[in-house]
């Protein structure tokens, strides 16, 4: 099969995670091809070469017509979104501009022969706009197999926080005016450090890290003890779980709000502390694991072997694997006609025109590679 992943950035974080990690192993094993291709660098050659094409969060007029001339050349499209978006949280960054790309992004949903998604309860609030959904995990980052970090007793413990968003739940923060000091050291990773800082909470800040970078400094922190916060709402519910997989499998005991998906993923006491957000709450969890070093070494050890079990990469590559051929099996059973006359000329004519920007775009970016002295991806 002849794969063409497309992406707004097919180098970000997420396209790392979602497509390029578990499809590249895939296409290996299977003996399948995969191309790499931006929205805006995407051309009609790549398109015919295609037997499969994904598109990731397309919301856009050019991604909708990447997957109408994909889907006209007879090509399967297969439309990859792992958030809630047609229900953004207003405090996201990116809320006004995804408000704004609504009906670009509901289009893709539907003219999709496929769409994946991270989650389950992704999948039933998305399934109404789709033709068809099928669930693909996220997976724990894995890099090699290291013993469980030292959890020392009487020892200061480091409490991490990261997020990509600046909202920080006010409970947790209050919270932690109560703990941080002598026996607990403060970790933040990304916005929230700004106001923390402002408060007064003493912290070592970090910026955000690509994930194997992430991961790296969590392992490293002494007694490490991660925080997710986590409000209650409809596009929270329906994200992955993700930051627990790579807390669990980092051997890192985790404290989480007790809302989906963590409700879902987490066994209260066994593989983390599920948390009320509440100040009560979290300053008696945070008091918990701060005193027992034994609960912290117990939730570590068999919170990882649930996510080695449960949430690995070869489970996120056998549920691609299913959800390609499945897109495959609906395609044949859909005819997709494309457009005759003058329409169809003055299609091609504006492809043809699109085609000469993508290809000096293209050589743009070789010529400035070339002068930096590096390879352009």
């Amino acid at each position: 099969m002849r794969i063409l992943a497309t992406a707004g950035d097919v180098d970000s974080l997420i396209t790392e995670i979602r497509l390029r990690t578990p499809l590249s192993s895939l296409a290996q094993a299977q003996g399948w091809t995969v191309h790499w291709r931006s929205f805006h660098e995407c051309s009609q050659s790549d398109l015919a070469a295609a037997d499969l094409v994904i598109v990731q969060r397309g919301a856009s007029r050019r991604s909708c017509r990447i997957e109408e001339r994909a889907l006209e050349g007879g090509a399967t499209v297969v439309y990859e979104i792992d958030d809630l978006l047609t229900e953004i949280a207003p405090h996201i960054s990116q809320h006004a501009a995804v408000r704004a790309s609504l009906p670009w992004l509901r289009s893709g949903l539907g003219q999709a022969d496929l769409v994946t998604v991270s989650t389950p309860r992704l999948q039933r609030e998305l399934a109404s706009l789709a033709r068809a959904t099928a669930v693909v995990p996220n997976h724990a980052f894995f890099d090699e197999d290291r013993p469980l970090p030292p959890q020392w007793p009487g020892e200061r413990v480091h409490l991490l926080v990261a997020s990509s968003d600046h909202l920080l739940d006010s409970d947790l923060t209050r919270a932690l005016r109560g703990v941080v000091g002598e026996r607990a050291r403060l970790v933040v990773v990304g916005p929230p450090a700004d106001a923390l800082a402002a408060m007064g909470l003493p912290l070592q800040r970090h910026p955000l890290l690509p994930r194997r970078e992430f991961v790296a400094l969590a392992r490293s922190l002494p007694n490490a003890v991660a925080l997710i916060p986590l409000e209650a709402s409809r596009f929270a519910a329906c994200k992955s779980a993700i930051k627990w997989y790579d807390y669990a499998e980092a051997g890192i005991p985790t404290l989480a709000s007790a809302v989906p998906p963590y409700l879902d993923a987490i066994e209260h006491g066994r593989t983390g502390l599920l948390v009320d957000n509440s100040e009560a709450q979290w300053l008696r969890a945070l008091h918990l694991v701060i005193d027992e070093v034994d609960v912290r070494r117990r939730i570590a050890a068999q919170a990882r072997a649930v996510v080695r079990e449960r949430h690995g990469l070869p489970q996120t590559i056998a549920a691609w694997q299913t959800a390609l051929l499945l897109a495959r099996q609906l395609r044949r059973a859909r005819q997709v006609r494309a457009p005759r006359g003058p329409a169809a000329w003055w299609r091609a004519a504006g492809d043809a025109t699109s085609d000469w920007a993508v290809t000096l775009r293209r050589w743009n970016r070789q010529r400035l590679a070339h002068r930096r002295g590096a390879s352009p991806r």
